[in-house]
Parts: structure tokens; C-alpha cells; sequence
């Protein structure tokens, strides 16, 4: 195992956000604001040869007045992220992981000058730093490119992505890619350690993927889920940590393989297409023992001193009706207030107005996540993009019972003191909020 120190005595920032608008109005490139977006030119031109950059904010300023001159030499159409607050918000994967590292997107109108255009931006890019966007090709050090564009760009063999990784540490065989991650993918593995042959998740962390304003890497966090698994690993059903390696200049942290579904499976396998008044009283026990669980288990972490900071229907998987809870890479230790500043951003639709602020990590942060995650169970939408708008509405018309709404509508409160304690909501539970008969809203 390598030696890999955690920092965690950072500075808090006095950071101020720096817009991008002046840097185009430098060049004197005109432009208009959509949504997070300033773009130039005609920005619903749709080929196969948009480009992608990707840069960390630290450099996105200096990175632009490389950029700019070349795209105004070319008069391409092109946007850009506002600014280096939305930069930080994208690599963070705040915007969404289609959407992560995306930091300007160029629209070449022709394969030819996309062709040239490439060679010239990597050129003037090549000492930048950046995160790999979903479901792109590098063809540079920063610079991306569709799949399948049909365009034969020249990509140095440094560049060129491999997706079999050997073995990892000593012991460690990938054999599935899970799930893509700009960070650093997730695999299924097999580990070979003692001729054991038994299954295990591999987490990588991707050297130089992405840096915060405090100099940490994407291995400080996955250190630091290390650091707290193997704190709460004997207390709660969470994964087991087996190792943490390295390969070359890449991190992974090596824990057990929890067989099971996820929660938004495991709620459509009981659900089938029904909204919640029409289920059965027993489906709605199932689903909301598995809520029960869910507060019981972020009510012992509390008392072990953790904040999660991180409660979303993904970060649940259900294996024989047991509920485990995964991803620690933002928890919080509240005794030591480690680590200082905590690590930054978590799923936007889950996390509290105080948590999108920065503001100082607090419990109720985590009871407000626990309430989206409740309105999610609920109403079981299609998919995290279709999980917004007006939740009261949407619960009221599914026939939620006042007792739940009310649960869930303290829990988003937005003065945190109001939101409800875990307990509160436990005892609640356990109760009876649904009796025999039903009392619909």
C-alpha cells in the first residue's frame, strides 16, 4: 500500500467569483446570457463536431485568454460557463455528470475546420489541467470530442483512453466498469489475495482530475471515505474497506462487493408504474421500513459523530431487505471539524439552501437530504432529471397521508431549526403513520 497523507489544515477561502463576461468584452466578442451559459454565435448548431474543453477553475481565466483569440481568428460559435464558481459546480458534478468538466463547448461548423481548429487549441492548451467529460474522446491534454464523430483527429498516444487497467495494488482485478465517473470510474473486481477469487469495488481516484481551491486532489476525498469507513465500518452497514492502493499516479480505495439493488430499483420492482394511493398497504410498509431504516442509520452516524452530507436515492443499496449506505468522500466529523474546510458540493436536488451556501456542516443538513429522499420514494419518478417542480403538489395528488406529508414538508423547511429531529421522525414511524384504514390527503 503507498503512503498517502491527508491534509486536511487548509484555509478557509475569501474566494471571490470571477465572471467571464469582461474577458469577452476584452476582445470585444459580443454575446448573450442563457441560463449558466454565456454564449457566441449560434449555439443550436447540432453536428458531430462540437469540442469540448475542460479546465480546473483555478485556471479557467487564464485559460480563456488563450482560447479567446483563436475562436475569434475562426469566428466559431462557442459557449462558456459564467463563471469560475459554475466551473467549480461542473467539475464537482453539480450540474450533472452529463454536464461535468464541459467548461467551453465550440460548434465547428464543418469537419474540416474542426479538424484545424483542434490542432490549434491544443497547441495553446496543453499545459492545463482539466476533468475527462461523460462520454467523450480526448483528442488533447484539455480537449474532447463526441464519440464516434467520423473525424480521424490526430490524438497523441498519451492521450488515447484505455479502459483495461490490469491489476490494481497486488491483488486487485477490474472486470466490469460500473459506472463512469470524470473522477475516477468505479469497477467491479475480483480479488485474488490468498486464491480468495471473491468480488470487490474498486474506486479510483484520477491523478490531476480535479483540484479545489485548497489544493486538494480527488484522492484527498477518497482517502478521507477510507479514513471514516474504517471509523464506522463495525457500527453500520456500510462497505468493508479491504485496501488502499495505487497504480502509477492514480489512487483506489478496494472495499467489499454489496450484492443488492439500488433503492430506485428496488422501488420500481415494488411500485410497477403505480402511484403511491394506489399501492397496497403492504407495499407501503416495505417502502417505508426501508425509510425507517434509512433514519436510523444516518441517526447512529450522527451519534458517531459524522454528518453525511451526501443523502441521495443512489447512495442506497437494498441487499435482502437490509438497507446499506455508500459514498463517505463528503462526510463531516463534527468533533474535530475535520476536514477544515470541508470538502465541497454534493447532489444538488438533495442538498439543503445552507449546504449550497457553504455554509458551516450542521445535522440538518442531512435531515433536509433525508426529506428529498422520502419525496423521492414517494412519488417515484422515472429518474433524477424528472424529480422536480412542485414535490407538495405532486404528493398531495399521489394520496400521501398527512402524517408523511407533514414529515416531509419540515424536513425542507429552510430555517433549519424548524426541520424535525431523526428521532422525532423514527417515532413517528414506528407508530404507525399508516394505519389499517387509510387516511388519504
Amino acid at each position: 500500500m503507498s503512503v498517502f497523507q491527508l491534509n486536511n489544515g487548509y484555509p478557509l477561502s475569501t474566494h471571490e467569483v470571477k465572471d467571464f463576461a469582461s474577458d469577452l468584452s476584452l476582445y470585444s466578442i459580443p454575446y448573450q446570457e442563457c441560463g449558466h451559459w454565456l454564449e457566441v454565435g449560434d449555439c443550436e448548431l447540432r453536428n458531430n463536431f462540437t469540442l469540448y474543453i475542460s479546465v480546473l477553475s483555478q485556471q479557467a481565466q487564464s485559460l480563456l485568454h488563450q482560447v479567446i483569440p483563436v475562436l475569434k481568428t475562426y469566428g466559431v460559435s462557442f459557449r462558456l460557463l459564467k463563471n469560475d464558481k459554475l466551473v467549480d459546480q461542473s467539475n464537482g458534478l453539480s450540474l450533472g455528470i452529463k454536464e461535468a468538466g464541459k467548461v467551453i463547448v465550440i460548434y465547428p461548423a464543418h469537419a474540416k475546420q474542426a479538424i484545424k481548429l483542434a490542432r490549434e487549441l491544443e497547441a495553446v492548451t496543453d499545459s492545463f489541467l482539466g476533468i475527462t467529460p461523460y462520454d467523450s474522446l480526448r483528442i488533447g491534454k484539455v480537449l474532447y470530442t463526441e464519440l464516434d464523430t467520423g473525424i480521424s483527429y490526430h490524438i497523441p498516444a498519451k492521450y488515447r483512453n484505455s479502459r483495461r487497467k490490469g491489476i490494481i495494488g497486488k491483488y486487485y482485478v477490474p472486470i466490469k466498469l460500473l459506472r463512469f465517473n470524470p473522477k475516477g470510474d468505479i469497477y467491479l473486481g475480483v480479488n485474488i489475495k490468498q486464491f480468495s477469487f471473491t468480488h470487490c469495488i474498486i474506486k479510483q481516484a484520477k491523478a490531476a482530475s480535479y483540484i479545489d481551491r485548497y489544493g486538494r486532489e480527488s484522492a484527498h476525498k477518497l482517502f478521507w471515505q477510507k479514513t471514516v469507513l474504517e471509523q464506522i465500518q463495525h457500527e453500520l452497514p456500510v462497505p468493508q474497506v479491504i485496501d488502499f492502493c495505487n497504480k502509477g499516479e492514480d489512487h483506489f480505495l478496494v472495499t467489499g462487493y454489496i450484492n443488492g439493488q439500488s433503492l430506485p430499483d428496488r422501488l420500481k420492482g415494488i411500485n410497477k408504474d403505480r402511484i403511491w394511493r394506489e399501492l397496497e398497504l403492504a407495499d407501503k410498509v416495505k417502502i417505508l421500513g426501508y425509510f425507517l431504516q434509512i433514519a436510523e442509520i444516518i441517526k447512529r452516524l450522527h451519534e458517531l459523530g459524522y454528518l453525511h452530507r451526501d443523502i441521495q436515492v443512489n447512495n442506497f443499496i437494498i441487499r435482502e431487505d437490509k438497507v446499506y449506505l455508500l459514498d463517505f468522500e463528503l462526510a463531516y466529523y463534527m468533533p474535530a471539524g475535520t476536514p477544515d474546510p470541508p470538502f465541497g458540493y454534493g447532489t444538488i436536488m438533495f442538498m439543503s439552501p445552507q449546504q449550497r451556501r457553504c455554509e458551516q456542516p450542521a445535522p440538518e443538513d442531512d435531515i433536509y437530504s433525508m426529506g428529498v429522499v422520502l419525496a423521492y420514494m414517494i412519488l417515484n419518478p422515472v429518474d433524477q432529471e424528472s424529480f422536480s417542480g412542485n414535490i407538495y403538489n405532486a404528493l398531495v395528488n399521489a394520496g400521501l397521508e398527512i402524517a408523511l406529508l407533514e414529515v416531509i414538508t419540515n424536513c425542507l423547511d429552510p430555517a433549519p431549526a424548524n426541520r424535525p429531529s431523526l428521532s422525532s421522525i423514527i417515532t413517528l414511524l414506528k407508530t404507525g403513520i399508516i394505519p389499517e384504514k387509510i387516511e388519504l390527503v
